[in-house]
């Protein structure tokens, strides 16, 4: 066979070859957001404590931070996953006319459901679950309570991927304290029921490891 020949055949086989390709449609690859992770997260907390016995309210707020671990499996653009969280407070009441106590709420935890979708390498997620929060509230005789309490918490988020393991993350939750909170008052102290609530603003990064058989 001569040299033309062979590059003739040369060419016709590169020719076929681009025409089958061609005729083939690839998938596009998106980003699996299945896994277990790990982070941390920091925000900022601004709430309200409202005294039912004295109708005094006083606003709360401080910075949060802490970790997060959860898990998520993704069916399709769906995704389903749970995760707990614990943060570090700072939050301190600031006080109204009349009050009769200042709070501050030390640390809190929560642990809840997240549903949402996801797109490629960003998703949004609604969540929702229960809390536990360390409440210490001061009375103006100086007497000092402190108590954990339960809370349901409710929000909203939005990630979106750095690279194959690093996700960064935007949420908002609403948490909020259910029964009463004891209020110290001189040498016995007093039970008065409390509305607590707190609205959480954080960022994280969390490293997703990689789900098995990925």
């Amino acid at each position: 066979m001569g040299v033309r020949s062979a590059a003739a055949v040369f060419i016709a086989m590169c020719t076929g070859q681009a025409a089958i390709a061609g005729g083939i449609d690839i998938p596009p690859t998106f980003y699996d957001w299945s896994g277990v992770y790990v982070g941390a997260n920091v925000g900022y907390a601004s709430g309200s404590i409202s005294e039912t016995a004295s109708g005094a309210t006083q606003a709360i707020s401080g910075a949060v931070v802490g970790a997060q671990i959860g898990a998520n499996f993704q069916y399709q653009s769906a995704l389903f996953g749970v995760e707990v969280d614990g943060d570090w407070s700072n939050q301190q009441g600031s006080g109204s006319s009349g009050t009769s106590l200042a709070g501050s709420m030390p640390w809190l935890a929560t642990a809840r459901i997240r549903i949402g979708f996801a797109y490629d390498t960003i998703s949004y997620y609604a969540t929702g679950g229960a809390g536990y929060v360390w409440f210490k509230s001061t009375a103006s005789t100086g007497a000092v309570s402190s108590s954990a309490s339960t809370a349901w918490v409710a929000g909203v988020g939005q990630e979106s991927v750095i690279n194959r393991n690093l996700i960064l993350r935007f949420e908002v939750l609403y948490l909020q304290l259910l029964g009463n909170v004891e209020i110290p008052a001189g040498v016995n102290p007093v039970t008065s029921t409390q509305t607590v609530y707190d609205i959480l603003a954080r960022v994280g990064l969390s490293y997703k490891f990689d789900w098995p058989g990925n």
